[in-house]
This record gives structure tokens, C-alpha cells and sequence, in this order.
């Protein structure tokens, strides 16, 4: 009979997948899906009314079972150090736009934007009362935390990452269109510079790369919050 979990980790009880699920997986699912609506939102704001015809303006619309659920869960029974995951895209037609470059930079801070004032929000709720218990407080640090790395993630400017908008609107056009050519092979570049970075790891004796860079800069403003 096969054992789970798998790849040899530790055994998981059903009260410890639980606490995962309300502690980890709502939390990152709330993230990813309201920083979605918050591109389809912005952009219905700046005349594109494509999401909110596709009725994806509700939560429901945005909830993917292997992505918003399955994949956290999974990475978190097997030790993963980290927790990722994504919701359902939101429709966006630039065509609506009456400034394409620069009101399609505009949409995708909406998603940044949106995780950080859920962070906030999250802070003046944790630090303004005293009466949680402890899984409220760790509900809400998790909370806080998810959506600062989710943010802070997606402004690193390399395609699709919403940073990437932000950077092709303020270069010039052919620098910009060179940008959009890149899409495709966004991730796996930027894969690429993380293998890089893991292998620079080992030759210099100390972690680098982007990721590395981004969890350091989210424990400085942890560390500043609390």
C-alpha cells in the first residue's frame, strides 16, 4: 500500500492539515484572488469593462483547485520552506484603453497595490487589539506575510510579473516591444537566474539571487513591523 505523504516526509494528520488549510491556504487563497480582481477592477476604472461582462468580478471565479489549493497544500506536507500558488487571471483587452502602455502599468500595480493594503489592514487589526487567540494571530502574521512576498513578487519586472508592465511603460517603444517578446519565456527565464544564483550559491559560499533577495527584504519590513 503507498504511504502519504510521498518523497519520505513525515506523516500528516488530518488536525495538522486543518490548521494548514485556515492558517497557510485561506490566507494565500484570499491573496492571489482579490490581487486578480484588483487588475480586473483598475481596469474596468480605466473604461475596460471585459472582466466585469465575465462576471469576474466575484471570488468564486478566480478559485483554482490546483493552484489556489492543491499545490500549497501539497508543498507544505512534503517540508517545502515556502508556499506558492496563483488564481484564475483576470480578462484584460488594452484596446479599451485610451493610453494602452501606461494604463496597462496602472492595472497591474492594482494587484501589488491591493496585497498591500491588505497587509495593512491586517497590521492595524493585529497591533489595535488584544483579545485574538493564538490562531487569530498566527492567521493574521500569515496573512500579513503572504501578501507582502505576493506583492513584493510580483513587482520584480520580469514578464508576466506585474513589474514587467510597469517597465514597458516607461521605456521607449522598441525597448518596450522587445519587453513584450520576452512573455513567453518570463518564467523560465526567470527559473534560469534562480539556478544561477543556487549555483553562484555554492562557488561563493552565501545564497544570492532574486528570491533570496526578496525573502531578506521581507524580513527587514517584518522585522520593522513587529
Amino acid at each position: 500500500m503507498a504511504q502519504w505523504p510521498p518523497f519520505g516526509a513525515e506523516r500528516v494528520s488530518v488536525e495538522e492539515i486543518f490548521d494548514v488549510f485556515i492558517l497557510s491556504v485561506v490566507p494565500l487563497v484570499i491573496a492571489v484572488v482579490l490581487h486578480e480582481i484588483s487588475h480586473g477592477m483598475v481596469a474596468y476604472a480605466l473604461g475596460d469593462d471585459t472582466a466585469k461582462r465575465a462576471g469576474r468580478f466575484k471570488l468564486h471565479t478566480h478559485f483554482d483547485l490546483f493552484g489556489s489549493f492543491l499545490i500549497p497544500l501539497f508543498l507544505y506536507m512534503v517540508k517545502s520552506p515556502f508556499l506558492i500558488g496563483y488564481a484564475k487571471p483576470v480578462p484584460v483587452d488594452w484596446r479599451k484603453f485610451a493610453n494602452p502602455r501606461m494604463d496597462m502599468a496602472l492595472v497591474a500595480v492594482g494587484g501589488p497595490l491591493c496585497n498591500a493594503l491588505l497587509a495593512l489592514a491586517a497590521i492595524f487589526i493585529l497591533r489595535s487589539c488584544e483579545i485574538f487567540s493564538q490562531m487569530w494571530v498566527q492567521f493574521l502574521f500569515n496573512f500579513i506575510t503572504v501578501n507582502l512576498a505576493l506583492g513584493l513578487f510580483n513587482l520584480i519586472p520580469i514578464p508576466p510579473l506585474d513589474g514587467s508592465r510597469v517597465l514597458t511603460a516607461l521605456l521607449p517603444a522598441r525597448m518596450a516591444e522587445k519587453m513584450y517578446r520576452l512573455e513567453p519565456y518570463g518564467i523560465l527565464l526567470l527559473f534560469g537566474v534562480e539556478f544561477l544564483g543556487s549555483q553562484l550559491s555554492k562557488i561563493l559560499g552565501f545564497r544570492v539571487g532574486i528570491l533570496v533577495l526578496l525573502e531578506m527584504l521581507l524580513r527587514k519590513i517584518i522585522r520593522m513591523i513587529f
